[in-house]
């Protein structure tokens, strides 16, 4: 679908069930004379095959490009899974970027069995993972949790293994991706506004953490377009590792663009564009009311419990009285209803009330 001259959107997928299909981002491929760039590759063979076959039909209308930049928007399964598009490209001046807290010894952090052992393992900080499951899943974590308590390590890699099943494994290719490193972060003038970031040409690319450490977005100035990735996830801060304050402070940076007259296209890794300054404000707007209200709730249910540092037994107070969190635990339901619990981790640990 072509939603605006030189910029291409091939739709990716929401899941309904986590535990039984992935989620596939939206992948966006921008052509802007000997450049292209696509960011945020997706994940799995019928995305890429999309892709390809649209990659092969501009070569066959003699469409050659100099230079090509494979831009992950961060280093989580369904964003960063199809690197080896790199290699259908066939420009001789290619590269794969993501930012550098998406590695891990030197490779890139993409794969589905160590995402989810990691996912538990951060969890297990604030709570035991294998209790945070409503019913039916809970009977399914039985098993684990008689198994956690003889050996955490072994329940912990079972559950990766049984989680990364309806994941594809990454298809890396042969091109190596390269850190965004924030030693390398510039002030890139627009006029009458600055921002920091990485040059791509005429490309600036922003660190937008917050839904992660090693989330980034991508700003085309001529296009007045900004592709965020998942700093509009519903779900944020999702992961024990996400940041509210991050997220906030992401979306007011993507806010302050707006606001000065620099976008009209606010492209997102999962969801439809949105297009106008005043749509788009207003959609930002919500969500940093929402994370400010998230926050207020948690604090507020933390207060009146008598300090409850319990992230269980809080997160039931908070499903049981905030019409907020109970949307939150239905949107969760049937998946992963530890993603709520890992909001109000998230909250009490930006607070200093957890370590």
């Amino acid at each position: 679908m072509e939603i605006k001259n030189g910029i291409v959107l091939f739709k990716g997928r929401i899941s309904r069930n986590l535990l039984l299909e992935p989620m596939a981002s939206n992948v966006y491929l921008l052509e802007d004379g000997d450049d292209v760039i696509i960011f945020d590759v997706s994940c799995g063979r019928e995305t890429a095959k999309r892709i390809e076959t649209y990659i092969r039909r501009r070569h066959k209308a003699k469409v050659e490009w100099r230079r090509a930049f494979l831009i992950a928007g961060h280093s989580h399964s369904d964003h960063a899974n199809n690197f080896y598009l790199s290699e259908v490209l066939g420009a001789p001046d290619t590269h794969i970027y993501i930012h550098e807290s998406g590695f891990q010894y030197g490779r890139v952090k993409n794969a589905p069995v160590p995402f989810a052992e990691n996912m538990v393992e951060e969890f297990r900080k604030y709570c035991n993972p294998y209790l945070a499951f409503p019913l039916p899943y809970n009977l399914l974590m039985y098993p684990l949790m008689a198994l956690d308590a003889l050996s955490p390590a072994l329940a912990r890699k079972v559950f990766g293994t049984v989680a990364g099943i309806p994941w594809p494994a990454p298809a890396n290719g042969t091109i190596e991706p390269e850190p965004l490193r924030e030693s390398e972060i510039q002030v890139i003038n627009l006029g009458d506004h600055a921002v920091s970031g990485w040059r791509v040409g005429s490309k600036v690319i922003l660190h937008t953490p917050g839904h992660s450490t090693c989330s980034v977005s991508l700003f085309w100035p001529e296009r007045k377009a900004l592709f965020i990735s998942d700093a509009d996830w519903i779900g944020d801060p999702v992961f024990a590792s996400s940041s509210l304050r991050g997220s906030i402070s992401s979306l007011e940076k993507l806010k302050a663009l707006t606001e000065a007259s620099k976008v009209e296209l606010l492209l997102p890794a999962h969801g439809r564009v949105r297009e106008g300054g005043d749509h788009i404000l207003s959609y930002l707007d919500f969500h940093i009311r929402r994370l400010e209200v998230i926050r207020n709730e948690v604090l507020s249910a933390y207060r009146s419990s008598g300090e409850e540092k319990d992230v269980r037994k809080l997160t039931r107070v908070l499903a049981r009285e905030s019409p907020l969190f109970r949307m939150l635990k239905l949107v969760n339901y049937p998946r992963l209803m530890f993603f709520v619990h890992n909001v109000v981790a998230v909250c009490l640990r930006e607070e200093g009330i957890l370590d």
